[in-house]
């Protein structure tokens, strides 16, 4: 296994850039987490770095890092200074920021919600010590002592945050004036002169929240698209971003308050109309002070369509297919099936193949064709797996199973165990392959062992396996009943390898994925967006750095989840006092499988293309031959929308649909940016449906509709 190996320092840096991409095309709800904390070395690298900027002021900041108590204070140091502005590099000293992160970590600690708070957005978010360019003051103590008996009896960031709206400001007798000394007082000041204006507010209600541990930033706009002057308010987080007026509860909850309907006219893409949210991290962006219009030197997010009508007309009602039109095209599909042979008409040029279909007559025709196209495979494949072995020209992969429990009754779980071994003779990759046919139990399903068709170190994730693959899941679906939405994959050692490679480029065949003492060998981890991932490894594996990339690759996953939380859901195990055999220990990971299921409608898709290409994953597609290695796309759908939401290398994309996923007999609207794609209905065709399963036999993965979109901006 030793060709291609990389780095730990390699590893690291790869997987830190693959979360820093995905971190930049996630929707605003989250997009202000900009930094990778999990990244420690390249974090701690980066304050280093800028230490060289604080000139006298040097001294201090180290004082504060070499004084920090713990990992996690000393990471949290390292992430403010490496984002500070130069201002405070020069001027903040060590005291003011230790007891910033001591105060910081103490409620992350106490608070009933500490733990839930996802690490980057603690650290964007909650333990930064100012907001935009006001006076840096020392109000964390103060909030604290002030804050902590208002929310000690709430359990939820948002209802704390409320009540903190609700009483803070009387008990500091504040109140919003014109006649305040300056529109960007820090909060202490505020306080002290009892009066400020909406920005002097937020900050003071954004620091109250988060010396509660609550994520919380300031929000505003510039100019309102009326001409009638700037407002900011704040945004806090419990489970996503929610708004409210400073100094301005609403009894009835959050996003309710006076300027709704301004923010509603809001323009994402005219920066003097726009809204922003602030950040601590680098987005690429700045928050407009008109105080100091001047001054880029907030972070900023444009968070404009959380709270802007669309910029055009809502869609014309949509057309219902014609009822009749539509049963005589399913009356002529099955006629045609029934009859059909080898050499008769390809169903896709059919004169009913592009006929619109209700929704009933689609999943009749869904049905039909299902029947046809596994009757057909049946016939065609019958021979080779009683045989046990699949062919790829010269390849050969046989392969043994065993059937386990009571079938339930969507059909049975499969579970495909590959071996180890790799670079070496034969015989000895077949004892590793005997060895595996044995080495997992599982409650319910086929456990399955395939024999590799090489004896190449990357034997499992040769250009071969992924068709090969494929065939072995469809004939299982075929001739042992195996339901296509609880397909799993496992593997160890060189098989773990293979795990690592396989789960993400044939990400929408797994329900879940189990990788054991393997390495992943550069892969990125950014297609297990839908694939629960399980990682093993022993603490002493040492061997190409199993152990330490591990680690670092389970450290990865959970920042994704931290940032994508629908997503990257993982059951990671470094075993104490392991080596490379665990001594089944890592069977701890097939219950934990077994609770999942395949979601062929996600709602949202991240496909990063690694290894061999693919022409499709879940609900996307590109034209036959455009798939392209590197490239990446992500989409997500959204009641009508279906959102690009960052795209590389793909100049064509095929969004496919059906009623499982929104309602075809409405208008949708694909859009990227501020561009709309498409808007309209398109039609339910058994055309569609058959060129899904033309190319591959997976029922829930044939969709009845398409859509092909242009990613590439158009000439200007």
């Amino acid at each position: 296994m030793a060709a291609g190996l990389q780095t730990p320092r390699g590893v690291a840096a790869w997987h830190a850039a693959a979360v820093a991409w995905l971190v930049a095309v996630m929707p605003v709800a989250t997009a202000t987490v900009a930094a990778d904390p999990a990244a420690r070395p390249d974090l701690r690298a980066a304050a280093r770095a800028r230490l060289a900027e604080a000139g006298d002021n040097r001294a201090e900041l180290e004082r504060a890092l070499a004084s920090a108590p713990d990992d996690d204070q000393r990471r949290g140091l390292e992430f403010l200074i490496t984002h500070m502005p130069r201002r405070d590099l020069e001027s903040l000293s060590a005291a003011y920021l230790l007891e910033n992160s001591r105060l910081a970590w103490q409620a992350r600690r106490e608070l009933p919600w500490g733990d839930a708070i996802p690490e980057p957005l603690f650290f964007n978010d909650v333990l930064p010590y100012a907001n935009l360019d006001e006076p840096r003051d020392d109000w964390r103590r103060t909030f604290f002592a002030a804050c902590l008996p208002i929310v000690k009896d709430h359990r939820t960031p948002a209802a704390a945050a409320q009540r903190l709206n609700r009483e803070l400001f009387t008990k500091f007798s504040l109140a919003y004036s014109t006649t305040r000394r300056a529109a960007n007082q820090g909060p202490l000041e505020s306080i002290a002169a009892g009066k400020a204006s909406c920005t002097g507010l937020s900050i003071v209600l954004v620091d109250a929240c988060r010396s509660m541990g609550i994520p919380a930033r300031v929000v505003g706009t510039p100019l309102w698209s009326n001409k009638r002057g700037n407002h900011t308010w704040v945004e806090i987080w419990d489970q996503d971003w929610q708004f409210t007026g400073a100094c301005e509860a609403d009894d009835r909850g959050l996003n309710r308050a006076w300027f709704v309907g301004e923010a509603a006219r809001a323009l994402a893409d005219s920066p003097e109309h726009a809204i922003y949210a602030a950040s601590f991290a680098p987005t690429g962006q700045h928050f407009p002070l008109v105080w100091a219009a001047a001054d880029t030197s907030v972070p900023a997010v444009n968070v404009t369509t959380r709270y802007a009508l669309p910029a055009h007309a809502p869609p014309a009602a949509g057309r219902r297919p014609d009822a009749a039109a539509s049963a005589d095209a399913v009356v002529d599909l099955e006629r045609f099936v029934t009859v059909a042979d080898p050499g008769a008409t390809d169903i896709a040029t059919a004169t009913f193949a592009t006929v619109p279909l209700t929704r009933a007559d689609a999943e009749s025709a869904r049905a039909a064709l299902w029947t046809y196209r596994a009757a057909r495979l049946r016939s065609e494949r019958k021979a080779e797996h009683d045989a046990r072995r699949l062919q790829d020209g010269d390849l050969r992969m046989p392969f043994v199973f065993s059937v386990h429990g009571d079938k339930p009754a969507g059909g049975r779980s499969l579970w495909i165990s590959l071996h180890g071994g790799g670079e070496a003779p034969p015989q000895v990759n077949d004892q590793q392959w005997e060895n595996q046919q044995r080495l997992y139990r599982v409650p319910e399903g086929v456990y399955l062992a395939p024999r590799a068709p090489t004896n190449t170190w990357n034997l499992w994730h040769e250009a071969h396996i992924d068709g090969l693959f494929q065939r072995l899941i469809e004939n299982c679906v075929l001739f042992e009943d195996v339901d296509p939405d609880r397909v799993f994959l496992l593997g160890y050692s060189a098989g773990g390898d293979g795990v690592y490679q396989l789960a993400p480029r044939m990400a929408d065949y797994w329900a879940a994925a189990a990788m054991m003492a393997g390495h992943p060998n550069g892969v990125s981890p950014l297609s297990l967006r839908n694939v629960p991932f399980a990682l093993q490894v022993g603490a002493d594996d040492a061997a190409y750095d199993r152990n330490r990339v591990g680690r670092a690759y389970g450290e990865t996953l959970a920042t994704l989840h931290a940032v994508d939380p629908g997503g990257y859901l993982s059951f990671v195990r470094i075993h104490a006092g392991k080596g490379h055999w665990m001594d089944r220990a890592d069977a701890a990971a097939v219950p934990w499988m077994a609770e999942r299921r395949r979601t062929p409608v996600a709602d949202r898709v991240v496909w990063k293309q690694t290894g061999r290409t693919h022409e499709r994953s879940y609900w996307l597609a590109v034209p036959a031959g455009q798939a392209r290695p590197d490239s990446l796309v992500v989409v997500r759908r959204d009641g009508q929308r279906i959102v690009v939401e960052a795209a590389a290398n793909v100049p064509r994309l095929i969004v496919r649909l059906d009623d499982r996923m929104l309602d075809l007999d409405m208008p949708i609207r694909i859009e990227m940016g501020d561009r709309t794609l498409f808007e309209g209905t398109p039609p339910r065709t058994i055309k569609t449906l058959w060129e899904c399963l033309a190319t591959r036999a997976d029922r829930p993965l044939c969709f009845s509709a398409s859509v092909t979109v242009d990613l590439a901006a158009p000439d200007r």
